[in-house]
């Protein structure tokens, strides 16, 4: 039987970003990667507007609003100043940081529950593939270590 503090157990390193957008410069985020159908920075507005959503899906305020998912995606190819991108990055991480005490007040008790553990695991579905891809393109230009991980990640 799960019990009531084993949901931030559950997802504890659901959310991991692997340090991706450790020391990324603006003009990394449009990297020209020639397979890759979108770049860095579309990707990381992509994750905020999805987090949005999906958070005020977890704090019920929302409604049964659908997303448009093709309006998530950002026709801006490059952030154009560092702190633009710092900023961006504070933001994307400060949403990982709601999702996770969002997580930790999950309650049995919760009619919803089910829909929300539904959510956060799609959430972190999303945000590792997205993150994959991030990494992949910014291992194929050099900017993150393809070996020494965990001296890395450390």
């Amino acid at each position: 039987m799960m019990k009531q503090n084993q949901f931030e157990a559950l997802f504890s390193g659901s959310f991991d970003t692997f340090k991706v957008f450790y020391n990324l410069t603006p003009q990394e985020t449009g990297c020209n990667v020639p397979t890759s159908p979108k770049k860095i920075w579309q990707i990381l507005h992509h994750l905020i507007v999805w987090q949005d959503y999906q958070l005020i899906q977890l704090q019920g305020t929302g409604g049964e609003v659908e997303i448009n998912e093709q309006l998530s995606w950002s026709e801006e190819e490059q952030c154009d100043s560092q702190e633009k991108l710092d900023k961006t990055v504070s933001k994307f991480y400060n949403q990982l940081e709601c999702i996770r005490e969002e997580i930790s007040l999950f309650n049995l008790q919760d009619p919803d529950l089910q829909k929300k553990l539904k959510i956060a695991q799609n959430l972190s579905v999303h945000l590792s593939f997205h993150i994959g891809e991030i990494i992949l393109m910014r291992r194929m230009t050099g900017s993150y270590p393809l070996h020494q991980m965990q001296e890395f990640l450390n």
